[in-house]
């Protein structure tokens, strides 16, 4: 215990201060590697999210590291800052143009990673409007063949648009309502 004491006098103290001078062996303090310091805490959360994005755009990249990708995404905005943070990262357009992907797993996982960023979430919501994230989501919603992604536009459009006066405008404005209740008559599975 006395040599923890006398570690933290000092380390603790300054030159100003009282404390014993550093001996000649002591070692000096080294600044850490940022990698070193990502490969014990983890890279920061906005750095995920872009390289989720990344992954996904990049065309060598296989369909199922893509899928990976966008859950390992989707898991990371299930924080309310980190999908508050879609916006700033300048995130939601590259989101908003998976919607057209060519593989219906990808327009899945777009589309469920925008319906739980923007689930309670005013920021997330104000900033998928400002993208016409509704419009695109009621496009799939309309007008995809596949019933899955179908069924997660109408998740993405929901989390939208509940608890949201500003959502529920613009879903009016952008004939969700004729939208959905077609999809729903036809029974097309959403």
């Amino acid at each position: 215990m006395e040599s923890l004491l006398k570690w933290a006098i000092l380390n603790g103290a300054t030159a100003g201060e009282d404390a014993p001078a550093r001996s000649a062996d002591a070692p000096v303090p080294q600044r850490l590697d940022p990698a070193v310091i990502d490969a014990i805490l983890g890279k920061p959360a906005s750095v995920q999210m872009t390289e989720c994005l990344d992954a996904v755009e990049h065309p060598e990249t296989p369909l199922e590291a893509r899928e990976v990708a966008l859950d390992d995404l989707e898991m990371l905005v299930e924080n309310i800052d980190n999908a508050s943070n879609l916006e700033p990262l300048n995130l939601w357009p590259r989101l908003l143009n998976l919607y057209n992907d060519a593989a219906p797993s990808v327009r899945i996982g777009a589309l469920w990673v925008s319906g739980t960023a923007v689930q309670h979430n005013p920021n997330a919501q104000k900033a998928f409007g400002k993208h016409n994230g509704v419009q695109s989501a009621l496009s799939v919603l309309q007008n995809d063949s596949v019933d899955t992604v179908r069924t997660k536009a109408l998740y993405c459009v929901s989390s939208f648009i509940r608890a949201n006066v500003h959502g529920l405008t613009d879903f009016v404005a952008n004939n969700g309502l004729p939208i959905v209740q077609l999809v729903v008559e036809n029974g097309s599975g959403a």
